[in-house]
């Protein structure tokens, strides 16, 4: 990881176009990390949900959710061009981190259904295959986005930074745009490979894609972040 960091300063500081094409590369090595593992069930789910055998309706799924991981990682390009290094306090601070408990903690119980909040993309008689299906899927890639940044920080920050220092906002968007895009290849083709899935055993294969699973997923998420609060507060 070190030498990931060094790397991407020198190539920054070199290239910027070489910059841009680093940050996609950083997007693929920070993805074989384990921030990437509650993600991947998740896409799964997603896919299940929609009972789509179609590797094309699969692959513009799984798009669907990986862009609204980047949606949320361009916006904190943007914002760190215009504002500079001081979004990285933000992200580490208490008040976050208890934000992000309570948000995934509501999420997490309604989809186990110990809070009543209706969330159309787990509700049983919600159409997946509309294009409100594929609006959800990206809302729930954004909010997705949001709680894997405390874990990728250390290489997310250190790109905030180096993009702070150029204050340009359409290379900070494209910067951050392609470190997403890089961070989720690994799902869009966990999620197109639907003949991968259908080989699981069948109790596996259930494991992995009911909602239940995943508002246990949301459930550990909100923990990390009360831990990773109290751990500042304490």
């Amino acid at each position: 990881m070190d030498n990931l960091l060094f790397n991407l300063e020198k190539i920054f500081i070199s290239s910027p176009v070489l910059g841009l094409g680093a940050c996609f590369l950083a997007g693929i090595i920070v993805s074989f990390s384990p921030c990437i593992y509650p993600l991947i069930p998740i896409t799964l789910g997603i896919v299940g949900a929609a009972s789509t055998s179609s590797k094309t309706k699969s692959f513009f799924i799984s798009v669907a959710f990986v862009l609204g991981v980047a949606l949320v990682y361009t916006t904190l390009g943007i914002i760190s061009s215009v504002f500079g290094i001081l979004i990285g306090n933000f992200f580490v601070n208490p008040i976050t981190y208890l934000f992000l408990c309570i948000l995934f903690f509501v999420l997490g119980g309604s989809i186990l259904s110990f809070i009543k909040i209706d969330i159309p993309f787990f509700s049983p008689h919600y159409n997946h295959e509309s294009k409100k299906g594929l609006l959800s899927v990206f809302i729930l890639g954004m909010i997705s986005g949001l709680a894997i940044i405390p874990c990728n920080f250390p290489v997310l920050g250190a790109i905030l930074g180096l993009i702070s220092l150029k204050q340009n906002i359409i290379y900070g968007a494209a910067a951050l745009f392609l470190f997403s895009m890089g961070y989720g290849t690994i799902l869009i083709i966990v999620g197109t490979s639907t003949t991968l899935i259908k080989k699981l055993p069948k109790k596996a294969f259930l494991l992995i894609l009911t909602n239940k699973f995943i508002g246990v997923i949301f459930i550990l998420i909100s923990i990390y972040f009360l831990v990773k609060f109290l751990f500042l507060i304490i």
